[in-house]
């Protein structure tokens, strides 16, 4: 029973490289003879099991480190060990032969981080195995994209085009460090990614810096109404691509990052419809401004649950405004997290005066305070 369990991700977890080994015993003699052309003549043990069909994570990145490592063990009595520009092209192979081998050999995939960051160019014969593999991807429920490079984005977008084409289970999207500088066909693809799927239910997105056109990847999601019920939001601004949100019948949670005045735009954004079915609302590293926070949370009144408050400034007229909203409108919160807001009579009255048991944090005020008043 461990056997799979310690084999899901081992390319994330596990310290040492040695576990490649394993996976390159069930090599074909063609695939032996790259290996020692390149001066790797590690002798490899066959296995019990067939490792491969034990992997259910996969993050690209991690999986040419771990390479990267390996290789530096393997090679340790070898000239290539020098040369660095050899000892990269090996690490680039080895990389497409254990992706192909993986891929091949059964392994089926439940998430997928597309981490492009430092990572080596992915041969043609990767998407042809895949095209006769289409397992590998077929029940992929995690996808994570990141790490794209402005200039050389033909791996990427020829990755998503797979996944558009042989998974429509995802049902959690993560976008990450995205460029505004992305080509159009990087978006396009997104699109038919987020297409595709039968039920997205939670949807990231954060920009390397400020987002403010997506070429329709966020309208993408109206497709997904029924079923979104997360949505987080970094670095982007509210255009009217964002008045999809109204349509969501199920949004439960929504998280915003860094994104300043254009709280205003996402509280009109998000009509009573909406917002009385949200229960976690973070708003994390944006200035204060408590009117449109305050509208948030009027709207969302008496379902929401847990909230937090990251918010940067010290005015304290604004964060008066939220407590008093927060007293008026919120009274079922259970988890309450909030920062930059000064101990006062106000806070702890509002702390006491909540009906449910109440995990709350917030540094500035005293513990012994916080038990006696509450």
């Amino acid at each position: 029973i461990s056997i799979p369990i310690l084999w899901r991700e081992p390319f994330e977890f596990s310290q040492s490289p040695l576990f490649i080994s394993k996976y390159l015993s069930s090599l074909g003699e063609c695939e032996k003879v790259i290996l020692k052309e390149y001066g790797i003549n590690k002798e490899f043990t066959k296995t019990i099991f067939d490792y491969a069909r034990f992997l259910k994570a996969l993050n690209l990145n991690s999986l040419y480190f771990q390479v990267e490592k390996w290789i530096k063990l393997v090679l340790v009595n070898s000239n290539s060990r020098d040369d660095n520009r050899l000892k990269h092209n090996i690490i680039i192979d080895i990389t497409n032969l254990l992706l192909k081998l993986l891929i091949e050999n059964g392994a089926t995939l439940l998430s997928l981080d597309l981490c492009f960051s430092g990572c080596p160019e992915f041969k043609p014969e990767i998407f042809y195995v895949l095209g006769q593999n289409e397992q590998f991807l077929s029940q992929l429920q995690y996808l994570s994209l990141s790490g794209l490079e402005v200039n050389d984005i033909d791996s990427s977008t020829t990755w998503l085009r797979a996944v558009a084409k042989y998974t429509t289970k995802i049902n959690s999207l993560n976008i990450e460090v995205f460029n505004p500088d992305y080509i159009q066909q990087i978006f396009h693809a997104l699109i038919n990614v987020i297409k595709s799927q039968e039920q997205l239910r939670l949807f990231g997105i954060a920009g390397i810096e400020f987002l403010t056109e997506f070429h329709g990847m966020i309208s993408a999601l109206e497709s997904h109404i029924n079923s979104l019920q997360g949505v987080r939001i970094d670095s982007c601004a509210f255009n009217e691509e964002f008045e999809v949100l109204k349509n969501c019948k199920n949004l439960e949670t929504l998280r915003i990052r860094n994104c300043d005045q254009e709280l205003s735009k996402l509280s009109k954004i998000l009509d009573l419809k909406v917002s009385n079915k949200i229960s976690t609302l973070e708003v994390i590293y944006c200035q204060i401004y408590a009117q449109p926070i305050a509208l948030m949370l009027e709207k969302s009144g008496t379902l929401l649950q847990r909230l937090s408050l990251k918010l940067n400034g010290d005015e304290s007229q604004e964060y008066t405004l939220l407590l008093e909203a927060l007293k008026s409108f919120c009274p079922n919160i259970i988890y309450l997290d909030i920062s930059n807001i000064k101990f006062s009579t106000q806070l702890v009255e509002l702390i006491s005066g909540l009906q449910n048991s109440l995990s709350c944090n917030n540094d500035d005020i005293p513990d012994e305070e916080l038990k006696k008043r509450v």
